[in-house]
């Protein structure tokens, strides 16, 4: 990867980057609607995946008026934690040795719109809470992606700025936060839509894809 400034910092997002659990999102939000007797056959769940839960309860409020007293934050942080207990999502191919490796190079975060229970759920079953030297979760900042104050935060607490930093992403929303703090950024295409043009340095489907030296930059 050709850069300008080393990379000082390496930041992956969660959901649909490093696990496949944008599924359990979808889940949660069809769940909610359903309980709420909402019926919306051509939904597009794309459009909630890369946001934070807060962003999320807003979005659905919005949309669907009846949901206005719903305690949307509490009904899906707790089904998409309670999936994920019943059947811990995989990682993507190659996603835990993509994150020590890059951990060997240089400081790295998780920076997600999930909660701190499920960044630390992920940590332990991954066994990655060693090579993690902090973690943002949506609790942490605010607004939600794709603004980018999670990400300038994250390039605050490493003590760098923005454009030593590279992100790892998969949404939309997230490679635009990413690109609005000024960060580098690998879009993670496995499940999700190919970024649009300019919002992503390198594409790849998975860190399969990634050569063996990446980090060593």
């Amino acid at each position: 990867m050709d850069t300008l400034v080393p990379i000082a910092a390496i930041c992956f997002d969660l959901d649909g980057t490093l696990m496949d659990s944008e599924r359990y999102t979808d889940r949660a939000v069809a769940e909610l609607l359903a309980h709420h007797s909402i019926n919306t056959p051509s939904i597009d769940y794309l459009a909630f995946h890369g946001i934070s839960w807060k962003r999320l309860d807003v979005l659905l409020k919005k949309r669907f008026p009846i949901l206005a007293e719903a305690d949307i934050l509490g009904f899906l942080e707790k089904r998409f934690y309670q999936l994920s207990a019943e059947e811990p999502p995989p990682l993507l191919p190659g996603a835990r040795t993509a994150f020590l490796r890059a951990s060997d190079h240089c400081p790295v975060a998780i920076v997600t719109g999930s909660g701190a229970a499920d960044v630390e759920a992920f940590l332990d079953r991954a066994d990655l809470k060693g090579a993690c030297s902090f973690y943002l979760s949506y609790e942490m900042y605010n607004p939600s992606k794709p603004d980018p104050a999670c990400y300038c935060l994250a390039a605050e607490r490493f003590g760098v700025v923005p454009d030593q930093c590279l992100a790892f992403e998969d949404s939309h929303p997230g490679l635009t936060a990413a690109r609005a703090a000024g960060m580098r950024t690998v879009a993670v295409t496995g499940a999700s839509l190919p970024p649009a043009p300019g919002l992503a340095d390198r594409i790849i489907n998975d860190y399969a894809n990634l050569p063996a030296d990446f980090f060593a930059i």
